[in-house]
């Protein structure tokens, strides 16, 4: 009966989480702050849909290494190598920093022992990774400079939980001062041998599963790893939350990863709620809502005091400033490794009932506010920016000599160098505006043009002499900053050609809208070249696939055919100046070379007509049948798309 009893509390806590999910998705809750809600509402203090202490305990528990295990299992070693140069300075100045300023607050001011004082500093450092990573996604800014340092701060942060829960025995004097260094070499050697075992033993245990070809044996083979692996951890002294993280850690760097995620990731979500649920149900609402002005205070004060010790830390970092702010605001709420943290602490008697109740509240304020926070942060990095756009401006003005009809391009990632490459190939003056300071430096040590700028700030556009510059090239990894630098280019040159990199085809159609003369989506590009490699290989004509490319990149909004532009017109007559027009250079080996209009026949054989040519100073806009092609020609084609993609072949190749 009383396993019946707990399935039934089970049914009717997740459909209460089920309908708050759906209706607060309205309001763009997260889904975490609904599963808290559920388990609030199912718990003792509202419906005592599950009121006993010991099912809540039970629920925690298994909630907590079914996290920590897809957690872990979402981490790689290979990566964590990759990102600690570059995030540990930051994380752990900002980690400290926000538990010393939390504790001294504390200690000072509420009269607390400094190890409950410190306890609760530490608590408040965590921020959540699976809100604040699903926001970043959501706004498409995981690539962008300060979303990648977010991440970077979270990985360090989650990876810190396994050294922040080993203090906690320390803190609430457990373990004896003296015996510090004993127990953090009893800890180190547990770590050791619970992630040796589960690096020599998962992956052979999931070999034998595997070899035995039964589809149903892998997830129960999984479960084993995770579930087993956090109760061997608690046979050596850590506690299962920590031994389930390494499982999946560990799990993570073997040849069955890929298909593990597989079978954890439909469920994962349900799992990790499961967590949450049950942290609800802790909650004591009546004594919250008595004491709503103090949570929200404590959630106020948490939200600014993280944003303020993050920004300095990442500043002190040597991150520029609007960067810095972005991501400090993001990292501003408490996260929910700080709840793993909080029960260690109130199971270790360190935590009083009543304070932890308060901070349940304030944390989960904080939850809420997330997404405004991630919407709002790079507006704010914007506003305040000012002294890092100045300092940008000042870097640049100095560093740039005097320059015009040159290219500037935005960000030097993959596809800067490409276009800085094409650019450099063909003789075209160009330089180029970076943000990050690693690599400004590396690239001029290699002879770049390049120099330190935000993007985003005409004072860095102005330096960069924007006024006399002939196009600017935007292959930022930062939507946000895209519309910003679009915005501000406009305000200083309405002429300037601004051709943009996005990602998706309605951030390029708003693009547009707010000025960038083309905006080429990546989700497009991609698709396009998927099309084109399936075709080529049913054996379809080249000719009729670029047509049909074309034909698709035309009928999209956000992207257009290739133009000539219409300053190249200039002394083509007005009639023909008015008509869509595009433009070939005729190369060295080309099929055209050496033949006559007469014998080119583009309106016949492709339906394009010749207007002009231009033949090294001078256009050619009275055409003889007679007339022959040189190399170095550019010729100016009329015809619909399909037309001229079929002139283009005709003129290369003569087909």
């Amino acid at each position: 009966m009383l396993v019946h009893s707990l399935l039934a509390d089970l049914v009717l806590t997740y459909a209460i989480a089920l309908v708050l999910v759906v209706t607060l998705a309205r309001l763009r809750v997260p889904s975490i702050v609904a599963f808290i809600l559920a388990g609030v509402v199912a718990g003792p203090g509202v419906t005592r849909i599950i009121s006993t202490p010991e099912e809540v305990e039970m629920l925690a528990e298994i909630g907590i290494i079914l996290l920590l295990f897809t957690v872990g299992l979402d981490f790689s070693l290979a990566a964590i190598k990759q990102i600690w140069r570059t995030i540990v300075a930051a994380g752990a100045m900002q980690m400290v920093g926000t538990a010393v300023l939390a504790g001294l607050v504390l200690a000072l001011a509420g009269h607390l022992p400094f190890t409950l004082a410190l306890f609760i500093g530490l608590f408040v450092a965590l921020s959540s990774t699976a809100i604040v990573l699903k926001g970043l996604a959501e706004r498409n800014e995981l690539a962008s400079p300060h979303g990648r340092l977010t991440i970077g701060i979270l990985l360090l942060q989650d990876l810190a939980i396994v050294v922040l829960l080993l203090l906690v025995p320390i803190l609430s004097g457990k373990t004896s001062l003296a015996a510090v260094p004993m127990a953090l070499g009893r800890a180190l050697l547990a770590i050791t041998v619970v992630a040796g075992a589960s690096r020599l033993l998962l992956p052979a245990l999931l070999r034998f599963v595997t070899a035995s070809g039964r589809r149903e044996a892998f997830p129960l083979a999984i479960l084993v790893a995770s579930v087993g692996t956090a109760w061997l951890s608690s046979l050596v002294g850590l506690s299962m939350a920590v031994g389930a993280f390494l499982a999946g850690l560990m799990l993570a760097e073997s040849e069955f990863s890929h298909q593990a995620y597989a079978e954890v990731r439909p469920v994962r979500d349900v799992l990790a709620g499961l967590f949450f649920v049950s942290l609800g149900m802790l909650i004591d609402l009546p004594t919250v809502l008595a004491h709503l002005p103090l949570v929200l205070g404590v959630a106020a004060a948490i939200i600014a005091g993280k944003a303020l010790v993050a920004t300095g830390a990442l500043v002190g970092a040597m991150s520029p400033v609007r960067v810095a702010i972005a991501s400090a605001i993001g990292l501003a709420q408490v996260g929910e490794f700080s709840f793993i943290l909080g029960r260690a602490g109130v199971d270790a008697g360190l935590l009083p009932a009543s304070m932890w109740q308060t901070m349940l509240g304030a944390s989960i304020a904080t939850m809420i506010a997330t997404p405004s926070l991630l919407a709002a942060a790079p507006a704010v990095a914007s506003w305040v920016r000012a002294g890092d756009g100045w300092r940008a401006a000042g870097r640049t003005a100095g560093g740039i000599p005097p320059i015009s009809g040159h290219v500037i391009v935005l960000g030097f990632g993959v596809g800067g160098r490409l276009v800085v490459r094409a650019v450099r190939d063909l003789g075209i003056p160009y330089l180029i505006l970076e943000l990050n300071g690693a690599t400004v430096q590396s690239a001029k040590a290699e002879g770049e043009r390049i120099f330190y700028g935000d993007a985003t700030s005409p004072e860095s556009l102005r330096a960069a002499r924007i006024e006399s510059a002939v196009a600017v090239v935007s292959v930022l990894s930062d939507p946000d900053a895209a519309h910003r630098m679009v915005k501000a280019a406009r305000e200083i040159s309405s002429s300037v050609p601004i051709v943009v990199r996005t990602r998706y085809r309605l951030e390029a159609e708003r693009l547009q809208a707010l000025g960038a003369t083309v905006a080429v989506a990546e989700e497009l590009e991609a698709s396009l070249e998927v099309a084109a490699q399936l075709l080529s290989r049913l054996h379809v004509a080249g000719n009729t696939i670029e047509a049909l490319l074309d034909l698709f990149r035309r009928e999209s909004v956000s992207l257009r055919p290739v133009r000539a532009p219409r300053a190249m017109l200039h002394s083509l007559p007005e009639p023909l100046q008015q008509m869509p027009v595009s433009s070939h250079r005729v190369e060295t080996g080309q099929w055209a070379i050496g033949r006559t209009v007469a014998e080119l026949d583009l309106r016949a054989l492709a339906g394009a007509s010749i207007l002009a040519i231009q033949r090294r100073d001078r256009y050619i806009t009275t055409l003889s049948p007679d007339e022959g092609i040189e190399s170095g020609d550019v010729l100016y084609l009329t015809g619909d798309d399909r037309d001229v993609v079929l002139a283009r072949r005709r003129l290369e190749d003569g087909q």
